[in-house]
């Protein structure tokens, strides 16, 4: 990481933690429906330990209905083929062109 940029970004165990680009997220809309969203993880982008999160680069917006059935339905990477979203491609995209513009 930069200086510069330390202020603003963590690692945790290897893992991102931004909260400048959780707030980016959020604004975008929901994946599914296109309603106000919230920043959910997508818990299989990458290994994680039991109970944490991964990070917050593999974040997409959804909105509360559809984070809380990602949630209840339980296997979340079928949940999101049933949708036919890639959540992968959306997350690096967006993680690629938000660091590309921090970079200017």
């Amino acid at each position: 990481l930069h200086r510069d940029l330390k202020h603003k970004m963590m690692t945790s165990r290897y893992k991102i933690r931004d909260k400048k680009y959780l707030s980016i997220v959020r604004k975008e809309p929901c994946l599914i429906c296109g309603k106000e969203s919230e920043a959910h993880h997508i818990m299989y982008a990458e290994p994680r330990g039991v109970g944490l999160k991964v990070g917050d680069n593999w974040t997409v917006p959804i909105c509360h209905e559809h984070h809380m059935s990602i949630h209840h339905y339980g296997n979340e990477k079928k949940w999101w083929i049933f949708q036919g979203v890639d959540p992968i491609e959306w997350a690096e995209k967006k993680w690629r062109e938000y660091n590309e513009a921090r970079q200017k």
